[in-house]
């Protein structure tokens, strides 16, 4: 099931989806997942001063999602399913950093755990509104004008 931001009443082109939602909505994704990130990292920093390697992890997550996002907004179709991908591996790789975290310091339980959980969340919905958006579709085509 494909959606879009701004749906047209003419038939023919309801399939297609639209350039300028496409990257409004690629502002919102990087907005909402670098601040997610950087919640993580500097809100929280004790869990970089207990667990530096998932600091470092938080730290690669966000230059990756940087740059598979500019390749989406420079028409790269290959660009999102390889973010899609990639927050999804982390994800994976947030399940096993949060146990060895809990189970080294479990006073870090809360709100720390929280905010991973929440991150993990944000990652898999974004993950699956980079498949699914018609937005995000369209512009990734290239010569799609």
């Amino acid at each position: 099931m494909a959606f879009s931001l701004f749906r047209t009443a003419d038939r023919k082109h309801r399939a297609r989806g639209n350039r300028i939602a496409g990257k409004i909505l690629l502002v919102v994704m990087f907005l909402l997942l670098t601040g997610m990130n950087f919640a993580a990292t500097f809100v929280l920093p004790y869990i970089g001063k207990f667990a530096p390697y998932y600091q470092g992890a938080l730290f690669i997550s966000t230059i990756w999602n940087t740059v598979l996002l500019a390749a989406i907004w420079n028409q790269q179709g290959w660009a999102r399913f390889v973010l899609a991908g990639f927050l999804m591996s982390f994800v994976a790789v947030q399940s096993v950093f949060v146990p060895d975290i809990l189970l080294h310091y479990p006073y870090l339980k809360g709100e720390g755990l929280n905010l991973i959980m929440l991150l993990s969340a944000t990652d898999i919905l974004a993950a699956i509104f980079l498949v699914l958006s018609l937005d995000i579709q369209w512009l990734s085509r290239p010569n799609n004008d």
